[in-house]
């Protein structure tokens, strides 16, 4: 019997200090892109914000600092050229494990920035040429996305997403899909 007691013991100080591993880990977490920039040339920030040990809401930034890309928009083998997206997204986790879980997210995007447009134009002498004319366009999208989370130390933490979206208003200017791919290194506090 008293084998059992302080097996008994042993189980719940170990569930305990499991519990309070799961809390001691932070409700914030700061994180950065680096797939996006050494890829794309974007910086993009994330701020992440645990409402529950299922449920997590968070806000991103984009920003395009890409040089060859604005390079390619300027030379016409792009026909748009994103400057940022803000990135409102909520998480929910698929498993009960607080260290390393796998999650869905749904988000929404306000994108915006440059696209091209074969216009037809008339001269002074009423002669008609046609000229690629640069425009500005802005649009919203809503998309989903899935990835996986782990933690080192319980403070570092890696996630690796991947989803998409898609862009509702701007017919023929914005581009129809937007990626959300990444792998974010942060910081939980």
């Amino acid at each position: 019997m008293k084998k059992f007691i302080f097996i008994f013991l042993i189980f719940t100080q170990i569930s305990f200090a499991q519990e309070n591993n799961s809390s001691d880990l932070g409700k914030n977490e700061i994180k950065f892109d680096v797939v996006s920039l050494v890829a794309l040339g974007k910086i993009h920030v994330s701020y992440e914000r645990f409402i529950s040990n299922d449920f997590s809401v968070g806000l991103s930034g984009n920003f395009n600092q890409s040089k060859s890309r604005e390079d390619d928009f300027e030379n016409g083998k792009n026909r748009t050229l994103e400057e940022y997206q803000i990135i409102p997204f909520v998480r929910y986790s698929l498993s009960k494990s607080q260290i390393r879980y796998y999650f869905v997210e749904v988000f929404v995007s306000a994108n915006q920035g440059k696209y091209r447009e074969l216009e037809r134009l008339l001269d002074q002498n009423n002669n008609a040429y046609y000229q690629a004319v640069q425009k500005e366009y802005s649009d919203f999208a809503v998309g989903a996305a899935v990835g996986h989370k782990f933690y080192i130390k319980e403070k570092f933490g890696i996630d690796i997403f991947v989803g998409m979206g898609k862009n509702l208003f701007s017919s023929g200017e914005s581009p129809d899909i937007i990626s959300r791919v990444g792998v974010n290194l942060g910081y939980r506090f």
